[in-house]
C-alpha cells in the first residue's frame, strides 16, 4: 500500500468532526504555504498606506483584502518581490543561491529550472527590495570614488554602441560613471552611484551630507570636490596623493580600496559587466553581503530585509527605467535613448524614487 492509500485509509477512520478539523488545518497550511502568494498578512494598504483594511474573500485559495480608504483590493504579496510570481518554490531556491554566491544568470538559471529572462527579472525584483544602509559615520571616515565606464548593456537599437575592452577616452571624462564609497572603521559602508562625469561637491552633499557626525574626520585623495565638501561641513580633512593611498599612520583608505578591488572584480569579471542602469542595485547587493558576511543563513536575513518595506519592491522594479532616465537627464551630459518596449500596467512611479540612482 502506497502513502496515498495509507492516508486515505487513516482519513476514513476518523469521525466526521475530526475530518472537518483536519480539512480546515490542511486548508490553512496550503493557503499560507510556499505555493501561496499570501505568506504574510498585511497591516497597511500597499496603495495608500492606510491601516483601515478588511478581509475581502479569496481568489485561488489566496486571501484578499480591501482598503476602506481608497477602496482598492490586494493580497499579501501585492507590491512585494513575490507579486505576480508563478513559481514560488523555484523562487525560494533562487534566493538561497543568490545569497550563497555571486552567480551569472547562465549559471543560476539552469540550477533553478527557469529561463534566462525569468532569472534576470527575479534577480532585480530581489535587488529592488534591498535598501541602502542609513548609517552615521564617526571617527576616521574613508571616502573614494570608483570609476565604471558608462554602459548601456542590453539596450536594443543603439546606433553607436561601445565596443568591448574599455574606452578610447582615458581619464576623468563624461563617460565615467562615479560610484562613491564611504566607510568608517565600524559602521556599514555606503555605496552610491552619484554621477556620470566628474565628481562634484553636490554629489557628496546628496550622498553623505547628512551621514557625517561632528566627530568625523574625512580621509581622501586631493580631489577638489572632497575638500570643498569637508570645508562646507566644517570637518577635519586629511588628504594625500591618489597614487600613495595613505597619509601615514591610521589615515589611509585601505578599507575602501579593498572594497573597490573586490567590487570591480565582481562587476567586470565575474558578471562580465553590468548596465549603468542597474549599477546601484548591484552595489546594494554587494553592500548587503559585506554587512552580513560573518553571519550564517543569509537567505533568512535577506527575507527580513525584503519585509522591511514589503510593498515597494514591485514599484521600484517596474520604475527602474524611469529612474534611470531621470538620472541620465539630471546627473550626466549623456543622451537618454532607445527606451525598452516592455512595460507594466501596475507600475507606480513615486517622486521619492527619483533621487539619482541612489533610489533605495
Amino acid at each position: 500500500m502506497n502513502k496515498s492509500d495509507q492516508i486515505k485509509a487513516l482519513f476514513n477512520s476518523l469521525s466526521p468532526q475530526e475530518k472537518g478539523r483536519l480539512l480546515k488545518e490542511l486548508q490553512a497550511a496550503y493557503t499560507t504555504g510556499p505555493q501561496s502568494n499570501n505568506r504574510s498578512q498585511p497591516t497597511t494598504c500597499p496603495h495608500c498606506q492606510s491601516a483601515y483594511i478588511i478581509k475581502y474573500g479569496h481568489w485561488k485559495q489566496t486571501q484578499r483584502y480591501q482598503c476602506n480608504t481608497c477602496q482598492k483590493t490586494f493580497n499579501g504579496a501585492t507590491g512585494s518581490s513575490r507579486y505576480h510570481l508563478k513559481k514560488p518554490r523555484q523562487f525560494a531556491a533562487y534566493k538561497r543561491l543568490m545569497t550563497a554566491q555571486y552567480s551569472p544568470l547562465h549559471e543560476i538559471a539552469p540550477k533553478v529550472g527557469v529561463s534566462m529572462q525569468t532569472a534576470f527579472d527575479w534577480r532585480h525584483k530581489i535587488l529592488s527590495g534591498l535598501k541602502k544602509t542609513d548609517t552615521t559615520f564617526r571617527g576616521i571616515t574613508e571616502v573614494d570614488d570608483l570609476w565604471f565606464v558608462y554602459s548601456q548593456k542590453g539596450r536594443k537599437g543603439l546606433q553607436y554602441s561601445r565596443k568591448r575592452g574599455g574606452t578610447s577616452r582615458p581619464g576623468d571624462n563624461n563617460f565615467q560613471t562615479k560610484l562613491l564609497v564611504t566607510a568608517d572603521r565600524k559602521s556599514p559602508l555606503d555605496m552610491s552611484v552619484v554621477r556620470i562625469g566628474r565628481l562634484k561637491k553636490a554629489d557628496l552633499d546628496k550622498s553623505i551630507g547628512t551621514k557625517c557626525s561632528a566627530d568625523c574626520t574625512l580621509v581622501s585623495d586631493k580631489h577638489r570636490s572632497m575638500a570643498a565638501f569637508a570645508k562646507a561641513q566644517a570637518l577635519p580633512h586629511v588628504t594625500f596623493q591618489a597614487r600613495e593611498h595613505s597619509a601615514g599612520g591610521s589615515y589611509h583608505t585601505q578599507q575602501v580600496n579593498n572594497v573597490a578591488s573586490r567590487f570591480k572584480a565582481l562587476i567586470n569579471h565575474r558578471l562580465r559587466g553590468v548596465s549603468t542602469k542597474y549599477l546601484q542595485s548591484y552595489a546594494n547587493w554587494f553592500a548587503f553581503q559585506e554587512r552580513y558576511k560573518t553571519r550564517e543563513n543569509l537567505s533568512h536575513i535577506l527575507e527580513k530585509e525584503l519585509q522591511a518595506v514589503p510593498h515597494e519592491h514591485w514599484h521600484i522594479f517596474t520604475s527602474i527605467e524611469q529612474i534611470y532616465k531621470h538620472f541620465i537627464q539630471n546627473h550626466s551630459v549623456r543622451t537618454y535613448r532607445c527606451p525598452p518596449k516592455r512595460a507594466w500596467k501596475t507600475s507606480q512611479m513615486k517622486p521619492e524614487f527619483l533621487n539619482g540612482m541612489a533610489y533605495i
